[in-house]
């Protein structure tokens, strides 16, 4: 069920001559289809581009893509190659230090996976993903399969959630089969971040995320980012009650 929709009659009235939308997911944000059907019904027909990027490169080309549809693509090679750069300097900072096991899930009751750009974040940021692929959606998995995994690091980023939200969720634990036996568990490296905000959309914050998720894994050589939620780590006796 989608969680938002559309507002005609402030779009008719902003009279837009160019719509951007997406179809990767109808759940969190407006769906294509609706987009394109009030772009129909509209004066002067926009035009609607929709962006659909799986992976991080195709995050960065959206931005590229919309600076053309804008007359902006000076400026968005610009922003582009400050994202980069950023990239860059993660990769750079984390670069020769052992890679812990990530399992970075978008979603606890059913567990979700990453997919998309977030396992191609947690690479960047210096960790090995377990449980999600690279440019792959998301998956529906069984706690089994991240227990098996034994992660290292756990980071909770719901889709849709900020970490207060997130956090009421954490009960969930206390019905998994093996939960005190994974390393993250034991060793206290559970963390809760802001999913809605960093992960679930595909935008310049990404790369806000990948500095995120670099300082998660590697704090001595990465700051938290500026402006960010900090994240929330787990404190031992919640995941013991769990």
């Amino acid at each position: 069920v989608a969680l938002y929709t559309l507002d005609e009659d402030t779009l008719a009235a902003l009279e837009p001559d160019l719509i951007v939308t997406q179809a990767l997911c109808d759940v969190c944000a407006v769906a294509e289809a609706e987009v394109a059907a009030a772009a129909c019904r509209l004066a002067g027909q926009p035009r609607v581009l929709n962006l659909e990027p799986m992976t991080l490169r195709a995050v960065l080309n959206s931005i590229r893509t919309v600076g053309q549809a804008t007359d902006l693509a000076a400026e968005a090679d610009a922003v582009v190659e400050r994202l980069e750069a950023r990239i860059e300097a993660v990769k750079r900072r984390v670069a020769g230090r052992s890679r812990p096991r990530v399992a970075l899930l978008e979603w606890l009751d059913p567990p979700f996976s990453c997919g998309h750009w977030n396992p191609e974040l947690v690479e960047i940021a210096g960790g090995r993903e377990v449980v999600g692929q690279a440019g792959e959606q998301s998956r529906t998995l069984a706690w089994r399969e991240v227990v098996e995994a034994a992660p290292e690091v756990i980071v909770i980023a719901c889709c849709g959630f900020e970490p207060e939200r997130a956090l009421e969720d954490i009960g969930v634990f206390a019905q998994v089969a093996g939960w005190a036996s994974v390393p993250a568990v034991r060793t206290g490296r559970v963390y809760v971040v802001d999913g809605s905000g960093l992960f679930a959309r595909a935008g310049p914050r990404l790369v806000e995320s990948a500095e995120l998720l670099a300082h998660l894994l590697h704090p001595d050589v990465q700051p938290l980012p500026e402006g960010v939620f900090a994240p929330v780590r787990l404190a031992a006796e919640t995941l013991a009650a769990a």
